[in-house]
């Protein structure tokens, strides 16, 4: 598996735009990479958006080697993950993003496996 290091804009752009749409819910969804590019997100049937909370079914995922971790939102201004978040992390994909209010270029982040921050560069 090819190490991601990068966003595509418009992916990050997509990611704030769904966080802003989904307010106060949480937003939820998987990570499509290529190259080593997050390129777009991957919306898959049966997620629940609460309002402190996000599920997603991970059997709903298509067989696609390009789906390498997820996203979801923070209704607050914290992007760091929770207990919760880290145990999720732990067992599905290798690159997570948090994003929270105010849902714009600088408020996300992005966290391996571990739970340890990662640095993504933001390309067009």
């Amino acid at each position: 598996m090819r190490r991601t290091t990068a966003i595509r804009k418009s992916a990050l752009r997509m990611i704030n735009e769904a966080a802003i749409e989904t307010f106060p819910k949480e937003f939820l969804a998987a990570l499509k990479a290529e190259e080593g590019v997050i390129i777009e997100l991957v919306v898959l049937p049966g997620t629940v958006q609460g309002d402190s909370h996000g599920i997603m079914n991970t059997n709903m995922l298509p067989i696609d080697y390009s789906v390498i971790g997820t996203i979801h939102s923070h209704p607050g201004h914290s992007n760091r993950p929770s207990d919760a978040d880290l145990q999720f992390f732990s067992h599905f994909g290798g690159v997570h993003i948090i994003t929270c209010l105010p849902f714009d270029e600088t408020s996300w982040r992005a966290y391996n496996s571990n739970g340890e921050r990662v640095e993504l560069e933001v390309v067009d």
